[in-house]
């Protein structure tokens, strides 16, 4: 990200979702939580018992506020003119399909900004960039060559946009592909799946990198992951009956399981947004 754009991340309160950074998934990790996951109940089934997402992990994780303004809008919109408003520029009409915009060219468009640059021109490239972030960590599609453009009306004014509860409709977005992802036949997951190994990574020993010390929330310590290994995820049960968390002070479950990993010390060092619908 440029510079420059900085302050207008942080007014709109995405800040926590690009400080993550890249993080590279472990497919047979997701694979074997959605394995696990029940549509009945919205709850991973685990040798430990039954967990799940919640809200207060979505906050630590990703630093969005759960609580606040409803996203709703309507879709009844000319995208270009709108792309033409918001971001100042009009894609051909080979970038945009229905109310999805490329993603690829929303990159080659937005990546570099030039170096004298206004305010609202400099508001623009961070309307595009919050876009790239909400199409490619939070809303993820199947393919990921796309972006849906129906959210780029509510970053019209970015102190507005930090009003909204993006945080519940992540959580609802997850929910709702775990349930897709579980059933007979489907092949792939879309969402913020990002989120889901975050998560594994705080609950469970099994699968987590080796930071060193106790799994911390990425709010906190500020992850920016080129890359991880994947991991022996497929072993998830089997780990689970074998490793114990050791870790002093901390609540754990003798079979692996970290239930409450937002605790002590840590909480003092997570940003304010992280606790403030708490």
């Amino acid at each position: 990200m440029d510079s420059r754009l900085r302050p207008y991340i942080i007014r709109s309160e995405f800040y926590g979702v690009y400080r993550i950074g890249h993080i590279t998934l472990d497919w047979g990790l997701i694979t074997s939580l959605v394995e696990r996951w029940r549509p009945e109940t919205h709850t991973f089934h685990l040798p430990v018992g039954e967990m799940t997402i919640t809200l207060q992990d979505l906050a630590v994780i990703l630093g969005l506020h759960i609580h606040g303004l409803p996203i709703t809008d309507t879709c009844d919109i000319d995208w270009s003119l709108l792309c033409y408003e918001l971001l100042g520029v009009t894609p051909s009409t080979s970038e945009i399909r229905g109310s999805v915009i490329s993603t690829r060219w929303l990159c080659h468009q937005f990546s570099h900004p030039p170096i004298d640059l206004d305010d609202a021109t400099l508001e623009r490239y961070a309307r595009a960039f919050i876009l790239g972030l909400i199409g490619s960590v939070l809303f993820t599609d199947n393919k990921g060559t796309h972006i849906h453009m129906c959210y780029l009306p509510l970053l019209r004014d970015l102190t507005q946009t930090s009003m909204y509860s993006w945080g519940s409709v992540v959580l609802t977005h997850l929910y709702r592909e775990l349930c897709r992802a579980s059933l007979d036949g489907a092949t792939d997951i879309a969402g913020c799946v990002t989120l889901l190994q975050l998560w594994s990574w705080e609950k469970l020993h099994v699968g987590h990198p080796d930071f060193g010390q106790p799994p911390t929330p990425p709010a906190a310590q500020h992850l920016e992951h080129d890359a991880v290994d994947d991991l022996p995820a497929e072993q998830l049960d089997h780990g689970l009956q074998d490793e114990a968390l050791l870790h002093e002070g901390l609540p754990t479950d003798p079979l692996g399981c970290l239930w409450e990993p937002y605790m002590g010390d840590l909480v003092a060092h997570l940003p304010t947004i992280s606790l403030a619908d708490q």
